[in-house]
């Protein structure tokens, strides 16, 4: 059995946290990923997540530096618990990449920077979406630092808050009253056309969902690309490419390489960078 902990961005009551529920939105993504057997052998636990004061919808640079310390925090606590076997986070907008892989003395699975490893395996172009734009331009900036800026043709948007997807996973059950909800469809076509424009103007061979909040209408997004007749276009969820990712680093007994995020401890330092 793999043992695997998610790192929510934060903590906020009412926004993406319930008392009672939890992160009641990744209850939707865990359960989908296990009706697909992609759970099977393993145990993921979702961790409560460092609590923040920010409960606006801005998800702009601003609030990435502000989240990323909570974010942190939280990798460096689970791995002194010595209960998990690898650390996944799932926001888009990646906070606190490079010190958490620093930090961390598990394998740590980014969400996004695990999509594009996965479409740059399987394709050579890829494009993503998230939901407003200064997300875009975040996504755009951590690909240039994890070396995939070359293959990601567009970042897009679809600007409904995450916010307003939470309440449409939350008011329609998985299965066919959410498939059927005109709101439900009306995202999920804003999905796609957003889509069908970099497939066909730019020559993407993948499309990456960034926002775990978008990730809940994967399925009713792959029928909308299945519909327009790119069954030949790979779809990739980023929270599910980020539990692959840690599952393949724990059966492969890897980790992040302390010399690509060292700090000051690193004992076998080279001559120069």
């Amino acid at each position: 059995m793999i043992r695997i902990v998610d790192i929510p961005p934060y903590q906020r009551a009412g926004v993406n946290y319930d008392p009672k529920e939890g992160h009641f939105m990744m209850h939707d993504l865990v359960a989908s990923l296990k009706a697909k057997g992609q759970l099977d052998g393993v145990e993921i636990t979702i961790d409560e997540g460092y609590p923040t004061e920010h409960g606006a919808e801005t998800r702009d640079d601003e609030v990435v530096t502000n989240i990323a310390v909570g974010v942190v925090k939280r990798v460096k606590a689970v791995c002194a618990m010595n209960r998990y076997d690898a650390v996944i986070t799932q926001a888009g907008i990646e906070p606190g990449f490079l010190a958490a892989m620093s930090v961390s003395t598990l394998p740590v699975a980014y969400p996004v920077h695990s999509a594009m490893h996965f479409a740059s395996l399987l394709g050579e172009k890829f494009c993503a979406l998230t939901t407003t734009d200064a997300q875009a331009m975040i996504v755009r900036r951590n690909a240039q630092l994890y070396g995939m800026n070359h293959k990601l043709t567009s970042v897009r948007y679809v600007s409904l808050s995450s916010t307003g997807t939470m309440r449409l996973v939350r008011q329609y059950p998985k299965g066919p009253q959410r498939a059927n909800a005109p709101e439900v469809k009306k995202f999920v076509g804003d999905v796609v056309e957003q889509f069908t424009r970099a497939i066909e103007d730019e020559g993407a061979d993948c499309v990456i969902i960034a926002s775990p909040h978008q990730q809940c209408f994967l399925d009713e997004v792959r029928q909308g690309l299945d519909a327009k007749g790119y069954q030949e276009i790979n779809l990739i969820g980023a929270f599910p490419a980020a539990v692959e990712m840690a599952k393949a680093m724990v059966s492969m007994k890897l980790r992040q390489s302390p010399r690509a995020y060292p700090t000051d401890a690193l004992k076998s330092k080279p001559a120069f960078r």
